[in-house]
Parts: C-alpha cells; sequence; structure tokens
C-alpha cells in the first residue's frame, strides 16, 4: 500500500509522541556547561515532552514515567546513601552535558 505525500507530511507535521513524554525530570544543577540557564534548561525539558518537577520526591505512583534527576557529580559527593536509594526506585542520575 502506498501512501499520498500529502498523508506522509501531515504526520510529520504533527507527531504522535514527543521524545521524553514518559519522563519526569527534576534540576539539581545550574544550568548547562554555560551554555544554558536553569530556564533554558527547563524550557528545552519541556518542548521534548518531559515533565519538569520541582518535588524531590518523585511519585512511586506513576507507572511508566523514567525518572531523572540532573545534577552535577558534585552534587552526589556526600550523598552516596541517598543515590543507591534513589538508583534501587529506579530513578536515574545524569549530568547536564551536550
Amino acid at each position: 500500500m502506498q501512501r499520498s505525500r500529502q498523508s506522509m507530511s501531515s504526520d510529520i507535521n504533527s507527531p504522535q509522541s514527543l521524545l521524553l513524554e514518559n519522563y519526569s525530570i527534576i534540576l539539581k544543577c545550574d544550568g548547562c556547561q554555560e551554555m544554558l540557564t536553569n530556564d533554558e534548561l527547563i524550557e528545552l525539558v519541556q518542548l521534548s515532552g518531559a515533565k519538569h518537577t520541582t518535588d524531590s520526591h518523585f511519585s512511586r505512583f506513576q507507572t511508566g514515567v523514567t525518572r531523572i534527576v540532573l545534577c552535577e557529580k558534585e552534587y552526589l559527593i556526600n550523598r552516596r546513601e541517598m543515590y543507591e536509594k534513589c538508583i534501587q526506585a529506579g530513578i536515574h542520575f545524569l549530568t547536564p552535558e551536550w
């Protein structure tokens, strides 16, 4: 079955899902390598479809949602126990780098 260009272009212009729509992200950093401020980083998170949260207690009742903390490595230095508990709960830690 062959699709028309018009139906293909309308599919492109109206995506069915966003890249990070099943993600919840909290920022524990100060921007991104002096390239983005936190406000710009939050805007990027939201444009990608992720939910930005300021609640440090991610909802454990959200099924199908990947929880991510954006933070610098220094943030975790004295928080080893908290880090291990979060990892066990399925929370991921990433450094906001490009």
